[in-house]
């Protein structure tokens, strides 16, 4: 079955693939028919019919996707099962791992073959409330990056910021158990790690992948497949304050 609504992207690491997903388009009879009853009812709660539109058809391209990736037939099929913090996993194909974010009418698809993977997508917009969230939500680096942005480009850093640590905490599948100020996203000597340092996992490091879908939308992924013990690896020690 092709999803003439999805286009793949270059893969964030070897057995990853990732799919931007265009919620324009609605999606069509056939495919809504492959929503389960939970979907279908969760689409009839929103109140506006734009959100009621992205929801299904990110669901619909969904589906179908993972259907193909994990060889379980008709999309239909698919039965969902959730942990205890609400992250989803397929009951006939827990290998099959996936993470589905999406903002205004473009959704991200990360499916990972060998370990639990997190996306998560952003606009880019202004705000006006960044200097208290980032205080609540980022560590000591995080908030001096910030800080030191040009002011056109707050908006754009915290963004950034967000989104990967969104796609950490959804890979990692424990919701906000994990203090978000103990996950460190913005070391310059590794882009493409965050740093995990809490009680229950202790100091451990996640693959990331960062970048832009378009001019104005931002978005991260991030997988376990490297939640090892960061040893030997120096880090400031103000890096979780």
């Amino acid at each position: 079955m092709t999803v003439t609504t999805a286009q793949r992207l270059p893969d964030p690491w070897q057995g990853c693939a990732l799919w931007r997903i265009d919620l324009g388009v609605a999606a069509a009879p056939s495919e809504l028919a492959s929503l389960d009853a939970q979907e279908r009812a969760r689409a009839a709660r929103f109140v506006f019919d734009d959100d009621r539109r992205r929801y299904q058809a990110a669901h619909a391209a969904m589906r179908a996707l993972l259907a193909q990736a994990a060889g379980l037939g008709e999309p239909s099929m698919l039965r969902f099962v959730h942990n205890d913090f609400g992250k989803p996993s397929l009951a006939d194909a827990p290998g099959c791992h996936f993470s589905l974010s999406h903002s205004g009418d473009a959704a991200l698809l990360a499916i990972d073959a060998h370990a639990p993977v997190g996306v998560d997508v952003e606009i880019e917009r202004a705000m006006d409330d960044i200097d208290a969230m980032a205080q609540a939500h980022f560590t000591h680096a995080e908030r001096g990056a910030l800080q030191n942005a040009d002011h056109g480009a707050r908006a754009s850093v915290f963004l950034r910021t967000w989104t990967r640590k969104e796609a950490c905490l959804k890979a990692i599948g424990t919701g906000l158990s994990v203090d978000p100020r103990q996950l460190e996203t913005a070391r310059v000597d590794s882009p493409d790690e965050a740093w995990l340092d809490d009680a229950t996992h202790g100091a451990r490091a996640l693959s990331l992948r960062s970048g832009r879908l378009a001019p104005d939308l931002l978005y991260s992924v991030a997988s376990t497949r490297a939640l090892r013990p960061a040893r030997g690896v120096s880090r400031p020690a103000e890096a979780f304050a």
